[in-house]
């Protein structure tokens, strides 16, 4: 018999409401998953078990909490988010004995308007500031389809969680996308948001002008109600106006008619990509056209830079974020971090300027292609995870970091699994504020691509020794 931790939110929510299930019954089989597995993936920095079940007794006890969004649902939080009541590490030695925060930042306060159960803090790659979530001071995330490999990150624990069903959702950030990285190497779903649609207040920084917040799910539909939960009166007002009139319906033999998909060929390279991932890229585009979309091939100009771009800028605005403790007690830092840190130094005046200018055009002419078609679709990531411990993938945000760059939303969906059953991953993305559009697409090439549903098979006692 499943676990509750086996339901998809949607069907968790539809239980809870029904008074099929209860939270603290949801909150238990999370907690026995943990047990089962973050010793060996390393997927929490903090959970407070008595914390945890206190709210979903809590949330048993009232009536009116089956009118909320996601009634006593357990959603797992990014160690880089500030909690009431404790401690944001940031993946760090600065802040592991830190005083714990007082407040909520404003993402946390609506989950819980929404009825969530704030299920522990998260391991991430320190500061967020890399893609592999190997972290000296914390543990090593390892993946749940084989704990040989990464996560993925800088939200490496969230994907992690998610996968390996300690949680059904969970929290992420995303800076050069570090909520699609991991979605990618864990064979989860993650949304980054249109740049500023939800906010970042009481979240540690990496890149102020890059730094995005979203959720991490194992479906495109869990991932649209986590979405729903995050938004205010005026981000609503947004998508409202930027709705585009023709929705994606399964009811209709054709879902994607009338939809116009763009082919990016030259901007997706073949040679640095995995054969499976470039296998299921393609088949992405047939998927389309047997749905009823068009395909139609495009180019954004210059856009071959904007993953320069993105480097540059963030890594500047890094390093002069950490630039007193990189003075006081640079010791404290990872290895890696700390030279990711040291190399933002060297980027001079005129670089970051010219950087800047460079993004700005690339942006206008993003725009241009977002008014010629609904969308269009990359890989995640050209690879699929890397050893723990293996040479760094350098073209790990490949994909990824040009769409932080100008600031369109993005879902990346799992597409299948290597010979040697590891995850790989697509990405559709759309222009501002067009978010429901993407989910109604990536529902349609989800259905198709047909995931495997299973347990990770990472997620076995017998091989968690």
């Amino acid at each position: 018999m499943s676990q509750p931790r086996d339901l998809e939110i949607v069907k968790l929510v539809q239980a809870v409401k029904g008074g099929e299930l209860k939270s603290t019954e949801i909150a238990r089989s999370c907690l026995q998953a943990v047990q089962d597995y973050n010793g060996q993936l390393k997927s929490f920095i903090s959970l407070d078990q008595t914390t945890i079940l206190a709210q979903s007794r809590a949330i048993d006890s009232r009536r009116t909490m089956k009118n909320k969004r996601l009634p006593g649902i357990p959603i797992a939080v990014k160690d880089l988010i500030d909690v009431a009541g404790q401690v944001t590490t940031a993946g760090s030695l600065f802040f592991r004995r830190a005083k714990p925060a007082l407040t909520d930042a404003p993402i946390i306060q609506r989950l819980r308007e929404a009825g969530v159960v704030i299920f522990g803090k998260t391991n991430l790659h320190e500061f967020a500031w890399g893609g592999t979530s190997e972290n000296p001071h914390f543990g090593i995330c390892r993946n749940p389809w084989n704990p040989m490999y990464c996560t993925g990150g800088s939200s490496g624990g969230s994907g992690a969680a998610v996968a390996a069903r300690m949680v059904p959702g969970a929290l992420g950030t995303d800076t050069l996308g570090s909520i699609r990285i991991p979605s990618s190497f864990c064979g989860t779903v993650g949304l980054k948001p249109t740049y500023g649609l939800l906010p970042t207040q009481g979240i540690f920084p990496l890149a102020y002008t890059f730094d995005h917040v979203g959720p991490m799910a194992r479906t495109t539909g869990d991932v649209e109600m986590i979405f729903e939960a995050l938004l205010d009166d005026e981000a609503r007002r947004l998508l409202r106006q930027n709705a585009k009139k023709q929705k994606v319906s399964f009811s209709k033999s054709k879902p994607l008619k009338g939809i116009k998909i763009g082919l990016l060929k030259r901007l997706v390279p073949q040679d640095i990509c995995h054969k499976t991932t470039w296998q299921q890229y393609q088949r992405a585009f047939d998927f389309i056209e047997n749905e009823g979309g068009a395909v139609v091939e495009e180019h954004i100009p210059e856009f071959e830079s904007a993953l320069s771009v993105a480097y540059i800028l963030a890594s500047a605005q890094a390093s002069e974020i950490h630039r007193e403790r990189m003075a006081q007690d640079p010791e404290k830092f990872g290895h890696d971090v700390k030279l990711r840190l040291e190399l933002g130094y060297l980027i001079s005046g005129i670089d970051y300027i010219r950087a800047q200018r460079l993004r700005m055009k690339l942006a206008q002419e993003a725009m241009k292609l977002a008014e010629r078609v609904d969308a269009w679709v990359f890989p995640t990531t050209p690879q699929p995870a890397s050893l723990v411990g293996g040479p760094p993938d350098f073209n790990v945000a490949f994909f990824t970091a040009p769409v932080c760059a100008i600031g369109f939303p993005s879902i990346a969906i799992p597409s299948g699994l290597t010979p040697e059953g590891l995850p790989v991953s697509i990405q559709v993305i759309s222009g501002p504020y067009k978010e429901y559009l993407l989910m109604d697409i990536a529902k349609v090439l989800e259905d198709r691509f047909d995931f495997p549903k299973i347990l990770p098979f990472g997620c076995d006692k017998k091989r968690l020794k």
